[in-house]
């Protein structure tokens, strides 16, 4: 039988189009191409390392774009309140846009781990819906959202309790402590209602049914809009709840779409998958899908945590700000507050004031009062990033769903083109974008702030992200790629590396320790760009990835 199959696959080699389309047919090898087809198709791959398979770029865009507009609107999310939050004024903007930018990545390390567990899905059920195995897809999906449901409802009674503490770590300002702990416990809520979400979206994503989601998430974005204008601002008998209510829109907002998702499965096109019967309970599909998506869910907290490390080391510029503006103003020093000073030292004696706030430092009260400028311009840029990112990362979930699929068929090479067809796509139209951005970077902050200060201090950062954006493009294309191929502990071991040694660390160095400020961030994440992009092209580029069984 091998020998059949050998002759076969060297009768089709003479032409890749025959190749492809020979192994479509089923005349495909049973394991991971020989080191002579890999050299035939990286041969292959070198004539035309710019151009673009027209079939090939044309199945990725119609996967990939619902996904881009599911990403997109469920992003938005985020950015509404981003937007809303902004057009109060500057006592609670200002703050308030801090604390969202603490408040995410909180929610993404806690809840966007266990999301995870829609990658592990998506896998499982592009693999098995390319093997002609409806009803084990179907089963996927309900072990999944068994899953989903248990860890997520553990994860939010643990999350509530860190959040304070977490905070408190953080940043030293207390308005931003004051509005982002309820803001952030309010999003914690939604935890079960995001994981389930992303279960449902891995198992219609695995399916090639892109477009669910996307509906699911236009509503949901829909539904937010009106509900931030409503709880945010107040309407009627309903009182303005500022920050907290934008909270309280995006908990409702996640819900409405789970609800969605969920029906969506219960329609009659879907009853071959056979998604909700109780023989379908299978404590051996949990374990697979575990197996798979923990390594993607450690790799989202690594990231997560390097984000929030960053986040702190910005904050601290906050601080160093104003503890440089005190000295250069001699407030400790100066003669003209000595009296002062020396009256409030006494005070501190009395026992009979109490805790009154005539003991308080007022330096330090400055300092936890100031406006935090630096956090709040980075969290506009990381916004702004998001746009990029999440789309970029759609068109690396259509190609991880091509690339399982072709897997499941055993066609490893049209697994590997997709892939490659894919970068292509997102650097040349991310890169193009990114020239836009840093070419005019003002018109888009003004979209998400009216604070000038705010936005000229997030200039020279958005430019030398947005500069990035074709290697950002490529990064997360391949990291999605080697998803869909079940290489997740590759991406978390890498994720682990460069967050721990890269991100945050260099990010200090260059922005505390070499005193280069602001800018000193943004070249450390520069760095953690290039050499993510690196790394996952040279990974898959080798092809061990298609040795992986799931």
């Amino acid at each position: 039988m091998r020998r059949a199959q050998k002759l076969a696959l060297a009768t089709c080699l003479g032409n890749d189009q025959r190749l492809e389309r020979c192994l479509d047919a089923g005349e495909s090898t049973t394991s991971p191409p020989s080191t002579l087809e890999a050299s035939h198709q990286k041969a292959t791959k070198m004539t035309s390392t710019f151009g673009l398979d027209r079939e090939r770029a044309k199945r990725i865009l119609i996967l990939a774009a619902p996904i881009v507009i599911a990403m997109l609107t469920q992003t938005s999310i985020n950015i509404v309140d981003t937007i809303f939050v902004g057009k109060l004024d500057p006592s609670r903007s200002i703050p308030g846009q801090s604390a969202l930018g603490f408040s995410l990545p909180l929610l993404w390390a806690f809840g966007g781990s266990l999301a995870a567990i829609g990658v592990g899905t998506q896998v499982m059920t592009a693999r098995r819906w390319g093997a002609g195995k409806p009803e084990e897809a179907g089963k996927t999906m309900l072990n999944s959202a068994i899953l989903a449901t248990i860890s997520s409802i553990i994860m939010s009674a643990i999350a509530w309790f860190i959040i304070p503490d977490a905070f408190s770590f953080l940043t030293s300002n207390e308005a931003i402590t004051e509005v982002g702990i309820p803001y952030a416990r309010i999003r914690i809520l939604g935890i079960t209602s995001l994981v389930l979400t992303t279960a449902y979206k891995g198992f219609f994503d695995g399916l090639g049914k892109t477009r669910v989601h996307m509906y699911a998430a236009l509503v949901m974005n829909a539904t937010n809009i009106a509900l931030n204008y409503i709880c945010i601002f107040g309407m009627g008998s309903i009182p303005a709840m500022y920050v907290k209510g934008a909270g309280i829109a995006s908990l409702i907002s996640t819900f409405i779409g789970l609800f969605i998702v969920i029906g969506w499965t219960l329609a009659p096109k879907y009853k071959e998958f056979k998604v909700y019967r109780l023989s379908n309970i299978d404590p051996k599909t949990m374990w697979e899908l575990t197996k798979l998506s923990v390594p993607s869910g450690m790799a989202q907290i690594f990231i997560m945590s390097g984000v929030l490390m960053f986040l702190k080391i910005i904050a601290a510029l906050d601080d160093q700000a104003v503890t440089q503006l005190l000295g250069s103003l001699g407030y400790y020093t100066s003669d003209a507050v000595a009296p002062a000073v020396a009256l409030q030292e006494g005070l501190r004696q009395s026992p009979a004031l109490g805790n009154s706030a005539l003991l308080y430092d007022w330096g330090s009260a400055m300092l936890s009062s100031r406006p935090p400028l630096f956090t709040t311009a980075a969290k506009l840029i990381i916004d702004l990033l998001s746009i990029g990112f999440v789309t970029t990362i759609a068109f690396g979930t259509a190609t991880a769903t091509l690339v399982s699929q072709s897997m499941g068929k055993r066609n490893y090479q049209l697994a590997s083109d997709f892939g490659w067809d894919s970068v292509k796509l997102g650097m040349y139209f991310y890169g193009a974008l990114g020239l836009i951005v840093v070419a005019f970077p003002m018109p888009f902050l003004d979209f998400l702030s009216d604070d000038p200060q705010v936005m000229e201090a997030a200039v020279p950062g958005l430019r030398i992200m947005a500069s990035l954006q074709m290697f950002i493009a490529m990064a997360l294309v391949l990291t999605q790629a080697l998803f869909g191929a079940g290489a997740t502990r590759f991406v978390m071991v890498v994720e682990f590396i460069l967050h721990g040694v890269c991100l945050a660390p260099l990010a200090y160095l260059f922005a505390m320790v070499l005193d280069f400020g602001f800018l000193g961030v943004w070249l450390s994440g520069t760095l953690y760009v290039f050499l993510l992009a690196m790394v996952m092209g040279i990974k898959f580029w080798g092809g061990s990835w298609t040795s992986i069984e799931v």
